[in-house]
């Protein structure tokens, strides 16, 4: 299975406050794990404007996510931005959650999140 993960899983993921049956999802060996670069991003900005704290350091925690073994890094491409053109006008305005939606799509992947917009959407597979 293919799993895009939205921000705030990826936060709650790493601070261990996922619940048991999503956790048991991204620990299945076979699935393929995608983090849209958007997302480093958003928890970049979160940080600076001092929404989100890291314990650890930034530095730290951005770089462990950047090379863990289980996690790709989905970059921008030709074929994202094609999708993007075709979702956004059938999803809310966040650029964001657009590219991560696009993202989830590019890949043929569900995505999981907690976003009510998102999965009201239809637009993608929700976990």
């Amino acid at each position: 299975m293919r799993i895009v993960l939205d921000t705030h899983i990826v936060i709650h993921a790493a601070n261990g406050k996922l619940e048991r049956a999503r956790n048991e999802l991204l620990d299945e060996p076979t699935a393929k794990l995608f983090i849209s670069a958007v997302t480093l991003w958003e928890i970049t900005k979160l940080v600076e404007l001092g929404h989100l704290a890291m314990p650890d350091g930034f530095d730290r925690f951005m770089r462990e996510l950047c090379n863990h073994p289980r996690y790709t890094i989905a970059q921008y491409d030709a074929e994202l931005m094609l999708e993007l053109l075709e979702i956004a006008p059938k999803l809310h305005r966040d650029p964001a959650d657009q590219i991560i939606v696009a993202t989830a799509r590019r890949f043929n992947a569900a995505l999981m999140t907690d976003d009510k917009r998102i999965r009201r959407s239809r637009l993608v597979e929700v976990l």
